[in-house]
This record gives structure tokens, sequence and C-alpha cells, in this order.
């Protein structure tokens, strides 16, 4: 039997949510591409008795999904997930809310999902996990006695040391991540972080720049940032409007940054007075997916924002701010909503891959681009080198960027978007997916020196992506 790519993620829930998130397509496309069998949670809850495992085989793939029961998304999703992992991987560790049980329901999740993978499992299929709702997959696998390559790809960023060892649990976490055969990195400065960690806590010999020896273990790390798919939602008739539209869509949580974009706004409205009525922030709120962490009263934060930009510079024919945040976008719309505005304003205060940015470059009418404005601590700053880069702590910042391309010239504009385009499309999920099992392939990793000649050198400039 030939080799199959077995893959894992949080989400299997192509046949089941809609609308489909960008990271989903992503991952969904590199299933058919590679005819893999791919395995996740479905999305849905229910009692310990309701929670089956369904097997549905696909045109080009096949998946496997299951619901989590009542305790497992109260004790491992969001009592583990998201009150832990996520404010470390956020950079926000005074966020995190350590409660009792969460961590064994982790482990617990992770060996199911190992077993379930194990019953699918020949001698050599490559497994390929993903983010850190499964970091420990790996260990559970060959601490069984399979021996089978496996690879790991965070889709989050990964914290500086001093921020990851907040996790009680840090060094049991960290020594999972070690029976990988392959760690990928979003950016640079991700992988940097890791192996920061990794040389100072541990014993690690360095044998190549990528490849290191660490308990016993031979390790690579990778950066491969990941790509998106191209849209194949039918289009929606174009909206009629006269304002610029200023588009920002993000998730409710104290890493988005939304009340620094709506300070930004003010400042803009009160220094440049020319902007009145003829710009309009589109804040999108998506609420499908869901808010992992975020201050008590957030929420009212931000529409008392709204209600006092729109109050105070707003009129019967205008407002300054239209915030959506009552239910989720279809993907037709949201391409719509990207294709018909002139700035994209993408600034949290960390993220990991940036998937709607890629987005938003790809609906762009290259005879009539807008320009993106991204923050400089996601995951593809590095990457999209087009993009005007800010600090999204800095509401002043923020202002001068947006008066530069609001004010910039059509040629800058094209100038930019086509490097942008350029790569995005090259860059696709399938070169994301394509780079990362090419490498997780190579039976020559332990030659001393072979990386130093591959193409995914971790310390590769800038203008290599």
């Amino acid at each position: 039997m030939m080799s199959r790519l077995i893959m894992a993620s949080n989400h299997c829930d192509v046949l089941h949510k809609a609308p489909v998130r960008p990271l989903t397509e992503t991952l969904y496309g590199v299933a058919k591409q590679h005819k893999a069998l791919w395995l996740g949670w479905n999305g849905e809850t229910g009692k310990d008795e309701q929670n089956a495992v369904s097997q549905r085989e696909l045109a080009d793939c096949e998946l496997v999904n299951w619901r989590l029961s009542d305790q497992e998304y109260g004790d491992y999703y969001h009592g583990y997930v998201h009150k832990q992992l996520w404010p470390v991987f956020h950079n926000r560790p005074d966020l995190a809310v350590y409660q009792p049980g969460a961590f064994q329901a982790y482990r617990s999740y992770n060996e199911k999902v190992a077993e379930r993978i194990a019953e699918h499992l020949c001698p050599d299929d490559r497994v390929w996990a993903h983010d850190y709702h499964l970091m420990a997959v790996a260990r559970n696998l060959k601490e069984a006695g399979y021996l089978n390559r496996c690879g790991f790809f965070l889709h989050h960023a990964f914290p500086p040391g001093e921020i990851f060892r907040a996790l009680p649990e840090h060094d049991w976490l960290m020594q999972s991540l070690f029976y990988y055969d392959l760690l990928g990195f979003q950016s640079r400065n991700d992988a940097s972080h890791f192996i920061t960690w990794l040389s100072r806590r541990y014993r690690t010999e360095k044998v190549t720049e990528t490849l290191f020896r660490v308990n016993g273990h031979l390790l690579r790390v990778g950066v491969f940032p990941c790509g998106v798919a191209p849209s194949s939602a039918p289009p929606v008739p174009t909206p009629q409007h006269k304002p610029r539209w200023i588009v920002s869509t993000d998730v409710i949580s104290d890493a988005s940054g939304i009340a620094w974009r709506l300070a930004a706004l003010r400042q803009l409205l009160e220094q440049h007075p020319q902007y009145l009525h003829d710009v309009t922030l589109v804040q999108v709120c998506d609420l499908a997916r869901e808010s992992p962490c975020f201050t008590p009263g957030l929420r009212q934060q931000l529409e008392r924002l709204c209600g006092e930009l729109n109050g105070g510079y707003g009129d019967f024919n205008w407002s300054p701010v239209n915030y959506l945040h009552n239910e989720p976008l279809a993907p037709a719309w949201r391409e719509t909503l990207y294709a018909q505005s002139c700035v994209a304003l993408f600034t949290p205060f960390c993220e990991g891959m940036s998937l709607e940015a890629k987005k938003y470059i790809l609906a762009q009418n290259p005879a009539d681009p807008g320009v993106l404005i991204l923050s400089h601590f996601t995951g593809a700053a590095e990457q999209l080198s087009g993009a005007l880069l800010v600090n999204p702590y800095d509401p002043g910042e923020l202002c001068d960027a947006l008066h530069s391309v609001l004010s910039m010239p059509l040629a800058e504009r094209k100038r930019r978007h086509q490097q942008l385009r350029q790569q995005v499309c090259h860059y696709n999920h399938h070169w994301w997916a394509n780079a990362f099992l090419s490498a997780l392939n190579d039976d020559r990793a332990q030659t001393p020196g072979r990386l130093l000649r591959s193409p995914l050198r971790l310390f590769t400039p800038p203008s290599r992506y």
C-alpha cells in the first residue's frame, strides 16, 4: 500500500460549518491535493455517548471527525486551549486563567487523537499535526511504538521563552515537540524564539543551521509561511457606496487592537477633516470564530467607542464607522467587501498567519488596487514586504499610515499590489504544503550541511518570499 498523508487539526468541519474559514479552505485544498486522510473535531458538542467518530470519503480525500463531549469542550478546549494556551501564545500571560483538571484534559485529548490516527496508520504514512491544540500527538504515537515521520506546524506565533515559561506545563509541552521530526513556523521570528529557548533550557547539539539533536531526538526546524487558496465563491452584486471603505476584520479579543484602530480613525478625522464624508471604517468582528479570551466589558467598550465616533462626526448621510458583529459574512460577500475597499487595516497586537490579509490582496483589482496596512507583529509581515507596516500600539502611526495610503498615487498602489500579489500567488497553500512535506520526507536530514544549501533555510532574507 502506498504511503499516505494523515493530517490532524483542531477543526475538520468543511462539511459542517458555513461560512468556511480561510484556514479550513487551505487545509481542505491540501488534503485534496495529497489525497490525505484528515482528522479533527467537527465543531459540534454533545454528551459522551454522542461523541461518535464519523468517516466520510470524498472525491479526493477522506475525512474522519467527531464531536467533543461537553466535558472535553469545557476542560480541554475552553479550559486549556482558550484560557491558558491562547493568552500565552498571544504574549498576554496576564490573561491566562489556570483551571484545575484542564491540563489533564488536554493530555487525554491528545492521546485520543493519537489513538484515532493509529487506527488508520500504515508503516510508510506521514503524519502532519497542526497547531497548539495537538502538540503531543507525536509523543503519544512514538511512545506507543509508531515510528512514522511526524511533522508539526504552529499556526500561531511562538512566544519568547520567558512568556512561554508562564505555562506551568511548559517543560512537558516543549519536550512533546521534540518527538516530531519537523517543526514548521510561520516566520523566522517564531523559529528564533523557539531555538533560543531550546538552546537555553535543554542540552542541545546543533547539527546544521536547522537540525538539532536534543534529548536523543533529531529535530528539524523550518519556516514555511502558510498560503491561501484562491476563492471559488460565486460573484455577488457590487454594493454602491459613496465613501471610500477602510476594511478591518477580526475577532473581539485583547490581542485584536480594534480600540487602537478606532482611536487612529478619530485622530485622522481631527487632523485631516478632508476625510469627513469621504472614508468609512468597516469593522467586521467575526462571531463564527470564537473569541478565545477577552477582558470583561470589551464588547461594550468597542460599541461605546463606535457610538462616540458616529455621534461626534457622523450625520444622517454618513457615519465614520460601520461596526458589524451580528452574523458572519459569507465568503462571497467578504470577497466583495475586500474588493470594494481602498484600504485594509490588519493591525492585531499578535497574530500567526494573517490569511485574511492575503485574501484581501487576491480580491483587489490590479488596475485600481487598494493598499494593505499590516501590523509588524503579524506572522506575514516579513513575507508581505509590499504592505505598509505599522506599530499597532501607536494610534498616531496608524493615523499617519491611513493618511499616506488614502493619498497614495495610483502608480505606487499598483507597484505595491503587483509585488504583494506575486508573493501570495506563488507562495500559496500548495507551495506551503509541498515545501513542508518535502522537508519532512527528506531522508538525508541527518547529513550535516544539507539544509545550508536548501531553499528552506531558516534565516533566509525577507526578499526570499
